[in-house]
C-alpha cells in the first residue's frame, strides 16, 4: 500500500509539461535501473541483519515507460529519468527538505517507513526505508537524505 500512495504522490509531483528536454527533440536517453544504482553497500547501513541482503536479491520492476524500482532489504527506490515539471504536493504530512539534489519532500509513514521524494534537473526518485525498532523515521532523516545523495552521486 505505501508503495502506491508514494507513487501517486511521486507522479504528481514529476508530472508536468516543462521537462527540460520536451520539445527540443532530444530524447531523455536511456533509462537508468534502479536496481544498478541501489547497492548492497548503500542498503546495509538500514539493515539490521546484513547476511539478509546475501540471501534476498535486489527486484527490480518498470515504473511506467521510463521509470523504474528496486526493492533491497530494507529500501525501495523509485527513479524516473527526465522529470521536469511544477512540484506541488497536496499531503499536509510531507516536509520540505533541502540538502539533496534540487528539492524534496520528506514525511514519516506512520513510523514504519521514512519517505523521501527529491528531483534534479534529470532526475527524480523516491525512497522508501523501514524505520528499524527502536527508532523514529524522524531520526532517520538525515541518513535518508545522505543515501538520496549517495544514489544522485551515482546517476548521470
Amino acid at each position: 500500500m505505501h508503495h502506491v500512495v508514494m507513487l501517486l504522490i511521486a507522479t504528481s509531483i514529476t508530472s508536468g509539461p516543462s521537462d527540460p528536454q520536451a520539445g527540443s527533440g532530444q530524447a531523455a536517453g536511456p533509462a537508468v535501473r534502479a536496481c544498478a544504482v541501489l547497492t548492497r553497500e548503500l542498503v546495509a547501513p538500514f539493515t539490521e541483519n546484513a547476511k539478509v541482503l546475501d540471501l534476498v536479491p535486489a527486484r527490480e520492476e518498470a515504473l511506467g515507460t521510463t521509470g523504474t524500482a528496486c526493492e533491497f532489504g530494507a529500501v525501495r527506490l523509485q527513479l524516473f529519468p527526465g522529470r521536469g515539471g511544477k512540484r506541488t504536493v497536496t499531503a499536509k504530512d510531507l516536509q520540505p527538505i533541502a540538502g539533496a539534489g534540487d528539492g524534496g519532500y520528506f514525511r514519516s509513514n506512520r513510523n514504519r517507513y521514512a519517505e523521501l521524494m527529491v528531483w534534479t534537473a534529470r532526475h527524480s526518485l523516491d525512497l522508501q526505508v523501514s524505520v528499524p525498532s527502536g527508532r523514529t523515521a524522524e531520526a532517520m532523516k538525515p541518513d535518508v537524505v545522505a543515501l538520496a545523495n549517495a544514489i544522485l552521486a551515482k546517476l548521470p
